[in-house]
């Protein structure tokens, strides 16, 4: 397993502080950053301080193309039923899935304790995906027994549903 960078290593608050100069532009450069750094008592340089900026610019970029891409998903094809929510579910319960699977497989490599730790922050966000889950069932339940219901009150009244209508039973449906 390879060793954590010596930015990981840094305490909690002071590495927050570093990602907001990172983030924010405002520090001056590398060498400042390490000066800076230096002055707190830890010894990390400029190519250390590049490398760690590299990789949270790429997951910030990411962050920002996935919010992107919703947005326009959600402005072309308008998702009332909740399916692009059970997409993403499902997609976030496989990548867990294959995470757990690299972390036992690691298990010989990885020091115990970090391990246990890996798992305990995994089986969280798995049960978290799970309730998310089985709360997107639960309503495209209530959906389905909703419009069964509209569809028995308009056959028993032997009516046909004209635009209007729809439109009273889509706000009814969806709360708007």
């Amino acid at each position: 397993m390879a060793r954590r960078s010596k930015v990981d290593r840094l305490p909690q608050g002071l590495k927050a502080q570093l990602e907001r100069l990172l983030a924010d532009r405002s520090h001056g450069g590398y060498e400042a950053l390490a000066a800076w750094l230096k002055e707190q008592g830890y010894e990390i340089g400029k190519s250390s301080l590049h490398r760690y900026d590299r990789r949270v610019q790429a997951v910030m970029l990411r962050i920002k193309a996935s919010t992107e891409a919703a947005r326009l998903i959600a402005q072309s094809s308008p998702d009332e039923a909740d399916e692009h929510s059970a997409a993403v579910l499902r997609m976030v319960q496989s990548a867990l899935f294959d995470a757990m699977s690299r972390v036992a497989e690691a298990s010989e490599e990885s020091d115990p304790a970090e391990q246990v730790k890996v798992l305990s922050l995994a089986a969280r966000a798995i049960a978290e995906a799970s309730r998310a889950s089985i709360g997107q069932k639960k309503w495209a339940d209530e959906v389905r027994l909703r419009l069964d219901e509209v569809e028995r009150v308009a056959q028993k009244s032997g009516k046909r549903l004209d635009a209007e209508t729809f439109k009273t039973i889509r706000e009814w449906l969806y709360g708007g």
